[in-house]
């Protein structure tokens, strides 16, 4: 399942550099629908209303050479999808991704 976030009313702040994704199981980086490499991006989400504001991955294909610690990001068509597999010792896993089209540094600095 995968569904749409509406990423107008929260700051995504970048806290740490873009991470490289393997295929599972291999040294192969693994390589999005675009032909390019896929990377996980972790991120502060400002403004969800929570006590205490949540961190979180986004998984991208493409360029994000502009995406540094610290820098105001914009995501282009967020979405979370759930997934579930089976580990090697047989247990089911589930979670969730939050995956995003694009991201871009945002001009405005981070709050």
């Amino acid at each position: 399942m995968r569904l749409p976030i509406d990423a107008s009313k929260l700051t995504v702040l970048a806290i740490g550099e873009p991470r490289p994704v393997f295929d599972f199981g291999t040294e192969n980086p693994k390589i999005g629908l675009d032909g390019k490499p896929v990377v996980k991006v972790p991120v502060l989400l400002l403004g969800t209303g929570e006590r205490t504001d949540p961190t979180a991955t986004i998984t991208v294909s493409g360029d994000v050479a502009q995406v540094k610690s610290g820098v105001a990001l914009r995501c282009q068509n967020l979405t979370v999808s759930t997934w579930t597999m089976r580990d090697n010792n047989g247990r089911e896993r589930t979670g969730v991704t939050l995956r995003a089209d694009r991201l871009d540094a945002e001009a405005k600095p981070a709050r």
